[in-house]
């Protein structure tokens, strides 16, 4: 039996990690914990730093947040989270963003610098590059949610930011235009785009990389690293507790809406709005799980004298740091060192 064990749990292809499920055997699973922290912490900060550097000192860091995004996707690509965070939290997430560029781009007339019209229509339909950013958006959305209305949504969106500039009248990306009504423009600081971009790109880095940590991270790597940081055991104990609660509140989530499913809850509900009433009514039963399971919790720590114990059996951490760990903390100190602490950016250094 034990020999079967050891096979079954070798043979193992996905763990179970904070919010979803993780592949075994990637560089990213090989990963420390205490990594993973670091890395979100070291790239939050580098972020933070890079969409907020002033226009009248070079502006934003468009290069190297497009770096830090492009790291973030890439390494949840390496997990195999790439089918589930395009079907809950890209979508989830891209609201968010948008909202983010519509602010600091209207909410930004008093930066320095000329005026440049921008269009909410140009007066034609252009043919050239946002065609093909409308139809690769559109087709490659489709091919994974299998849906029309949020690819569309997604398609249209990225086609309207493509030929929003005006400066895409004389640019080779147009090929060629139909006239279509007449021409809408506004002006605005010729750095607004910038920054507003700049400010996206730095909000998608910092809540990227949080999928990151709690899509690739197991509750016993955190035990596990703090008890290796000499953390204290109830510290330890109800951190990892903590965090397996979000796997738990997940799945009591799915195990509603598969009730509600059942019960024809939502069979005519089709529109958006009626979809966040049915995520409304689904809250209160999901509440009142999570409040019934904390103190059925409470309860039998209580009971097996959790708060008199004197020995306790600590969590036995094996995993060390790495060379891969090493080279990774290494990379980002001195990613930080240049841009943070010496003042450099990537964009003035491919620029110049």
């Amino acid at each position: 039996m034990a020999k079967e064990d050891v096979e079954a749990r070798t043979k193992k292809q996905y763990v179970r990690t904070f919010i979803f499920s993780m592949k075994v055997g990637t560089p990213v699973e090989k990963l420390h914990a205490i990594t993973k922290v670091f890395m979100i912490v070291v790239m939050s900060i580098v972020a933070l730093y890079m969409f907020d550097i002033p226009v009248t000192k070079g502006g934003p860091d468009i290069v190297g947040l497009l770096l830090l995004l492009t790291m973030v996707f890439v390494l949840l690509g390496l997990a195999g989270t790439t089918k589930y965070l395009v079907s809950s939290y890209l979508a989830l997430a891209l609201p968010v963003l948008f909202g983010q560029f519509f602010w600091w781009l209207f909410f930004n007339r008093t930066l320095p610098g000329a005026q440049a019209p921008f269009y909410l229509w140009p007066g034609y339909f252009p043919i050239g590059v946002s065609t093909i950013i409308f139809i690769v958006t559109f087709v490659g959305l489709y091919y994974r949610m299998r849906g029309i209305l949020w690819p569309l949504l997604a398609a249209v969106l990225l086609w309207f930011f493509s030929i929003t500039p005006a400066v895409l009248d004389r640019s080779p990306y147009t090929w060629a235009t139909l006239s279509i009504g007449t021409a809408y423009a506004f002006t605005l600081p010729s750095a607004a785009v910038t920054v507003a971009f700049a400010k996206a790109l730095g909000y998608g880095v910092l809540i990227y990389t949080s999928f990151l940590f709690l899509l690739t991270t197991r509750d016993t790597e955190i035990a596990g690293a703090l008890t290796q940081l000499k953390a204290p055991y109830k510290a330890s104990f109800f951190t990892a507790l903590m965090f397996r609660n979000l796997n738990i509140i997940l799945l009591d989530y799915e195990n509603i809406k598969i009730a509600q499913k059942a019960r024809a809850a939502t069979v005519f509900r089709r529109n958006v709005f009626s979809r966040i009433m049915d995520l409304a009514r689904i809250s209160i039963p999901l509440v009142a799980s999570m409040i019934k399971r904390s103190t059925e919790m409470g309860i039998a720590l209580y009971a097996r004298g959790f708060e008199n114990v004197k020995k306790v059996s600590y969590y036995k951490e094996t995993k060390s740091l790495s060379y891969m760990d090493v080279l990774i903390i290494v990379i980002l100190l001195g990613f930080l060192i240049y841009t943070v602490i010496l003042g450099h950016t990537l964009t003035a250094l491919i620029l110049r």
